[in-house]
């Protein structure tokens, strides 16, 4: 049973919820559980040889998009969570931190039998303390 459901988001990628944002609603609502949005900027934006101040405002901006993608979806009332850095390191840093018991993250498209697990995901599932369902994009 659920009782704090976690769902990565990448406001650049429909992939990331198109399909997983109506699971976890579905999910949350069958368990009475509380369903919380994160969405990381990877660390490129902090490599020493960008200019000074080149990541202000991400993530004023990251939360706004993320905040419209979940209003659009009938989720308006999700909390959101911005994190920075290693994209799979947050996801399992802040689904420890603070008790999550299921991570639902979307794969990418493709065909079967190959569906398309990429590194995060598959570092979340492989290292994740808690249960992660992935839904097939």
């Amino acid at each position: 049973m659920a009782t704090k459901i976690l769902l990565p988001i990448d406001h650049t990628d429909q992939n990331s919820w198109k399909k997983a944002l109506p699971v976890a609603l579905e999910q949350a609502k069958f368990y009475g559980a509380e369903l919380h949005a994160v969405s990381v900027i990877p660390e490129i934006i902090q490599l020493p040889n960008l200019p000074a101040g080149y990541g202000s405002g991400a993530k004023a901006h990251v939360q706004s998009a993320v905040e419209a993608i979940l209003a659009r979806n009938g989720a308006k009332d999700v909390p959101v969570r911005i994190a920075e850095g290693s994209v799979y390191r947050e996801i399992l840093k802040l689904a420890h931190k603070d008790g999550y018991d299921l991570i639902i993250m979307a794969s990418a498209e493709g065909e079967f039998p190959n569906y398309e697990i990429g590194p995060n995901l598959a570092r979340v599932v492989r290292n994740a303390h808690c249960t992660v369902m992935v839904v097939r994009g």
